[in-house]
């Protein structure tokens, strides 16, 4: 004869409860893991995502994300920030390999800030049509910082060539900057599959474009 299993306490479920439930993040990181979970939301559906979107994709009851962010908006205003924080593209910068040449190391910058672009004009443009406008204003300081940041990562990879320049640094960080920045805004029916290409593009800013110099 079988004998019945044991029903556990009142207690006993109690503590079993809490043992599979998961440790609570701290406020930082439970910021970032709910920035983390929207931005390809947005990406997706724009500002029609929803709050239990969001709090599927991050694994979180919906009440969390207003205990971590006042309203949906200054969340898509966090993303935004998240997006244009310096951090994550100037490590990149700063990790590409030593051993390139001038035109390889000039491709490589190009193809990752045109990158880097592309995928912020495109979460801005998820986020273009929010309302009201002011809680998505990140003001223009953000921007002036990232900017700022970027060209001294590149003045500092591209002073590795000082003999093979004949501008300075902060000249040649303007203009790869600048083209990277041409090829993110070029649309993809280019009639010349050439421009948006790094190497290509590489070779125009060290060589132009004509057969000899004038």
């Amino acid at each position: 004869m079988l004998r019945p299993v044991p029903r556990p306490s009142p207690a006993e479920r109690r503590a079993a409860l809490r043992a599979t439930r998961a440790t609570p993040l701290p406020p930082d990181e439970r910021r970032r893991a709910l920035i983390e979970a929207t931005r390809p939301l947005v990406l997706t559906h724009g500002l029609d995502v929803t709050t239990r979107q969001i709090a599927e994709a991050a694994g979180v009851a919906e009440g969390t994300i207003f205990r971590a962010f006042e309203t949906k908006g200054e969340l898509f205003c966090a993303v935004m920030q998240d997006a244009l924080a310096p951090e994550p593209i100037v490590a990149q910068i700063k990790d590409v390999p030593a051993d390139l040449d001038l035109a390889a190391t000039v491709a490589w910058l190009v193809d990752l800030l045109s990158t880097s672009a592309r995928r912020t004009r495109a979460l801005f443009a998820a986020l273009a049509h929010a309302k009201p406008r002011e809680h998505l204003n990140i003001g223009p300081r953000t921007h002036e910082e990232r900017d700022e940041a970027i060209t001294a990562a590149l003045m500092t990879v591209l002073s590795r060539f000082d003999e093979e320049l004949r501008v300075s640094p902060t000249t040649a960080a303007w203009a790869v900057k600048g083209q990277a920045m041409a090829i993110a805004h070029t649309l993809p029916t280019a009639d010349d599959p050439a421009i948006t290409e790094p190497r290509m593009v590489a070779s125009l800013l060290l060589n132009g474009i004509a057969n000899h110099p004038c």
